[in-house]
């Protein structure tokens, strides 16, 4: 399949499903989620091979798998946590793979990536609905020094494709989390699965953009 073609059918595949979740058909819900993923995972492993590539198509495989924890029938949040976890590692170690060498950082963006991040920990755990306790903060408090480090590492590469496709990350799981832990959001299907799969794209999509 063409770089073209793997984009339309991506577009098409990532539409219908938000498109499923309206009318909730189940049997298309939980084909096209790990559909859509695995033609993203596929467009990646169209490109050039290079230790950047490799890194991003391990953490896109990573995010399907942990696709799969939140959507079967029994709570597998905190296995789904994990997987998404390993996965921003992935895209972490990636970012690093490409840093400028004279990178300068913006004290005052790190100060501000930080302060949301301990304030956004603080009101997830507070939260009314966030019931399971002390092994629960310490993997939420994990996953939000780890995204929030992998917004911070992307935004050092200045490529645009990457820093967007980390803060969109960063807005989906935020947007997932105070769903989940703060106040039922009437559209979070919507918000969490839009910038999700349009995340996910772009990080295969700079794949083939990065220059090495």
């Amino acid at each position: 399949m063409t770089f073209n073609l793997l984009s339309s059918i991506i577009l098409i595949s990532s539409l219908t499903y938000l498109f499923a979740i309206k009318y909730n058909n189940q049997t298309l819900i939980y084909i096209l989620k790990p559909g859509t993923m695995l033609m993203i995972i596929l467009m990646a492993l169209t490109s050039t091979p290079s230790s950047y590539a490799w890194w991003i198509i391990i953490g896109l495989f990573l995010s399907l798998i942990g696709d799969i924890f939140l959507m079967v029938p029994n709570d597998r949040f905190l296995h789904g946590l994990v997987s998404f976890l390993v996965a921003h590692i992935c895209y972490i170690i990636a970012c690093l793979q490409m840093q400028p060498q004279q990178v300068e950082v913006n004290v005052f963006l790190t100060v501000c990536l930080l302060t949301v991040a301990v304030l956004f920990f603080i009101l997830l755990v507070k939260g009314k609905r966030f019931k399971r306790g002390y092994p629960l903060k310490v993997a939420v408090f994990i996953y939000i020094v780890c995204i929030t480090s992998m917004v911070w590492v992307s935004i050092l590469t200045e490529n645009p494709f990457i820093i967007m496709a980390a803060s969109l990350f960063y807005f989906s799981d935020a947007t997932l989390a105070w769903d989940r832990f703060i106040k039922p959001l009437k559209y979070r299907h919507y918000l969490v699965m839009s910038t999700y799969f349009l995340a996910q794209y772009l990080f295969s999509l700079s794949i083939h953009k990065v220059v090495l």
